[in-house]
């Protein structure tokens, strides 16, 4: 006789989309528009001024392309590089542990600012010739400078991240690896099915935190005038006063890049607590209080 397979049920797929996160978005756009409305008033300045975006729109625009650059070549570099140190430091292997752990403790313990300014500096002699001949020929020293200076800001990133995959690594059992290999998994096979995907769901909040302040530590490229968004506005304010323009522009100005940065990092964030919910396995919540 033949016997009936049980249903299988599926999990049912979290919507990027829901009621309640579109009311809080509304809410964040009312609360922000609230707070420009009442700082034009207070500061006297409109950020909507025609005359102000005639003048600054293409400089602002440059600038946010330029910061929407860097950001894309700073993060990716940041998080993979983030990812196999924090693996590397987990290692059994002490000739991969040393040099981690030096660059770790190196990049965490120097201020940004003063990494962007010696790679500035520097970054094109550590480069070694023939990478320059090959691959670098024809390319203004300047653009190599500033690629050093934002890839300085994203090994200081990856430092931090090392840390954060470190953690949910080491977040993860040494039953459930245990109990893989006796099922017959190779240990590639449980670091790709049992270590990988836990690690991936607990490194997801600090992670976020962590690529929020990578995205603002960007604007320290103005400190070698990189081209991005602050040095851009930054250049344009100096010139208010002798270019005749209303000095009134300067709280307008700003106040677009703050909310230039805001947006980027608001963006970034919420993508990840998308991934996060996405990958949220009943069960294994942190203990709220």
């Amino acid at each position: 006789m033949d016997t009936a397979a049980p249903a299988r049920t599926e999990r049912p797929r979290a919507r990027l989309v829901t009621p309640t996160r579109a009311l809080r978005g509304a809410e964040i756009a009312a609360g922000a528009t609230l707070a420009i409305l009442f700082f034009q008033e207070f500061l006297q300045f409109s950020l909507f001024d025609p005359n102000l975006w005639l003048a600054y729109g293409p400089i602002f625009l440059g600038g946010l392309g330029g910061t929407v650059r860097f950001i894309l070549l700073v993060i990716p570099i940041s998080v993979i590089l983030g990812f196999f140190l924090g693996w590397a430091r987990i290692s059994r292997h002490r000739v991969l542990v040393w040099p981690v752990t030096m660059f770790v403790d190196f990049f965490r313990g120097m201020p940004p600012l003063v990494l962007v300014i010696f790679a500035f500096l520097f970054g094109d002699d550590l480069i070694p010739q023939a990478i320059k001949d090959r691959l670098l020929a024809g390319i203004p020293l300047r653009v190599v400078s500033v690629t050093a200076a934002a890839l300085a800001i994203a090994f200081h990133s990856a430092a931090y991240q090392a840390e954060i995959f470190r953690a949910g690594f080491q977040s993860v059992p040494m039953g459930q690896l245990e109990a893989a290999q006796a099922l017959g998994m190779k240990p590639w096979q449980a670091m790709r099915w049992v270590v990988l995907p836990q690690t991936f769901r607990l490194s997801l909040p600090p992670l976020g935190n962590e690529l929020a302040v990578v995205i603002k530590d960007t604007s320290l490229l103005a400190a070698v005038a990189g081209g991005e968004i602050v040095s851009r506005s930054q250049n344009f304010a100096g010139t208010l006063s002798i270019s005749g323009y209303p000095v009134e522009w300067l709280f307008a100005i700003w106040t677009a890049v703050a909310i230039s940065y805001f947006a980027a990092t608001f963006t970034v964030t919420r993508l990840l607590l998308v991934l996060e919910r996405r990958f949220h396995t009943p069960g294994l919540e942190a203990v709220s209080i």
